[in-house]
């Protein structure tokens, strides 16, 4: 036993790579600093005019390429300039981890990355110009400068790979790091491409006067004159009035509340009566929307065609209203309600169910009442399903407007039942007025955005959600 102990206690540690990028990345970044201008070289020293054939690295560096026409086959552009801009970085991060006798973790990252990002961003330019040759009927050589370049970029990231992975070699720490954030770079990727990008597109249409109208022309930008025009709008009070009051009521009353009472109601009963009536409940979840809001019409109908009027009528009732036209919003409401409520029931009852079950009965020998159980074991243990239904059901009802332009269109009347998000689609996408104001909507669309990266934030902050994710503390004994 001792023996195994003392080959254990000797055993060396885990071995640095000795292979580093840098015996790559030099010879690399010095190939991109001078491959990039070897085309150019060749085309002053041989004299060649416009007409002849155009070699690939020429294309959008310093100078616009003509056809012998005098049309302008590619105006010129700085971003084939980011190649000997990367090899210059590379060599100042190996000249530095040369100094400091070792890699340091960030400039695999920032070599591999960066290499990546030029080599993706130099193919398209080249695919960009292969397009306007083909319009303009020119010729354009694949001439070795690009390819040499593409190498020289490949060589550069292979390098950076290799000194990232000397880098997680003498630091487990940082290899825990990358290994979390490899995990989460699937899910970064799909919120960069689905929600930043699409947010920032949208912040730049907002700042232009963009309308079918004047679709064919270029963008004019006008600065924040959509935003002065929508705060200036007369019925602005009046729609953020309807969002805040939807949001509230539909939220208070059915996502949470209702939400709330059933999974409690569900939880407490016999199990298949429960999921009995969860099935139930999610049948609206379900339905198709136009379907679900046909339902719904035929009931408040107008008399003596509805349901509800109809069994009003059997029961003798004379005053018979029609309901969407008096009571709009109680319609609105219930139909997002019935719907966002299901949703609720769901989590909750996974939360509920997730408890242990000791917890409760100790509560009961103790003599607590199921009020006194559902008030100090049960709300406090689904503080984080609280926070999930009601951060996401807050967003939900914000950018929703499907069941409300089905029901009422946002009437009644002028506004009657409109909240922000259907001005938003009706602005952008609708003929309002004769013209899809794409730039205008897009302004009421990166307001509720922000709002709703606020009230986000907001959430974190009530619900304390630093304290929710704190590691258990153990006593170390």
């Amino acid at each position: 036993m001792s023996s195994k102990v003392q080959t254990m206690a000797a055993a060396p540690p885990p071995q640095t790579p000795r292979m580093s990028g840098r015996i790559l990345a030099i010879p690399a970044a010095v190939v991109a600093l001078i491959a990039l201008f070897l085309p150019w070289i060749g085309f002053f020293v041989n004299g060649a005019q416009m007409g002849s054939p155009l070699t690939g690295m020429m294309i959008g560096t310093g100078s616009d390429v003509a056809t012998g026409a005098g049309v302008v086959l590619f105006a010129g552009s700085p971003i084939a300039f980011l190649a000997p801009i990367t090899g210059i970085i590379v060599l100042v991060l190996a000249f530095l981890s040369y100094r400091r006798g070792h890699v340091s973790q960030r400039e695999g990252l920032i070599t591999t990355a960066l290499s990546l990002l030029v080599l993706l961003i130099l193919w398209g330019q080249y695919a960009r110009a292969q397009a306007e040759a083909v319009k303009y009927g020119v010729d354009i050589e694949f001439q070795y400068g690009l390819i040499v370049t593409y190498l020289a970029l490949l060589a550069m990231m292979i390098a950076g790979v290799l000194d990232t992975r000397v880098a997680m070699a003498r630091n487990p720490s940082f290899r825990n790091a990358l290994e979390a954030a490899g995990f989460m770079a699937p899910a970064a990727f799909l919120v960069i491409v689905f929600f930043l990008i699409p947010v920032v597109v949208m912040f730049i249409l907002s700042l232009t006067d963009l309308a079918s109208s004047n679709f064919s022309d270029p963008w004019t930008f006008i600065g924040l004159d959509n935003y002065r025009r929508l705060f200036s709008d007369r019925f602005f009070p009046k729609i953020l009035g309807n969002t805040i009051f939807y949001v509230v009521m539909t939220l208070g009353f059915f996502n949470i509340g209702l939400a709330l009472v059933l999974a409690l109601l569900t939880s407490h009963i016999n199990r298949k009566a429960g999921f009995f009536f969860r099935m139930m409940w999610l049948l609206p979840r379900i339905t198709a929307s136009v379907v679900y809001i046909v339902m719904w019409q035929r009931f408040v109908q107008t008399p003596p065609y509805g349901i509800i009027n109809q069994f009003l009528g059997a029961l003798g009732i004379e005053h018979q209203p029609y309901w969407l036209t008096e009571t709009p919003w109680l319609w609105v409401i219930l139909v997002n309600g019935f719907v966002g409520a299901s949703f609720g029931m769901i989590i909750f009852t996974s939360g509920i169910e997730s408890i242990p079950k000791s917890l409760f009965t100790a509560a009961k020998v103790d003599g607590a009442s199921t009020l006194q159980i559902i008030r100090d074991i049960t709300l406090p243990m689904l503080r984080w399903p609280l926070l999930f239904v009601t951060s996401y059901q807050t967003l939900s009802l914000l950018v929703s407007f499907e069941y409300i332009w089905l029901l009422t269109q946002g009437g009644p009347g002028l506004y009657t039942t409109e909240v922000w998000a259907l001005t938003a689609y009706k602005r952008a996408l609708r003929t309002y007025f004769g013209s899809n104001q794409w730039g205008y909507g897009a302004a009421w669309a990166f307001v509720l955005v922000a709002i709703a990266a606020v009230l986000s934030l907001v959430y974190l902050r009530v619900f304390r959600f630093n304290e929710l994710v704190e590691e258990p503390k153990i006593d170390v004994l």
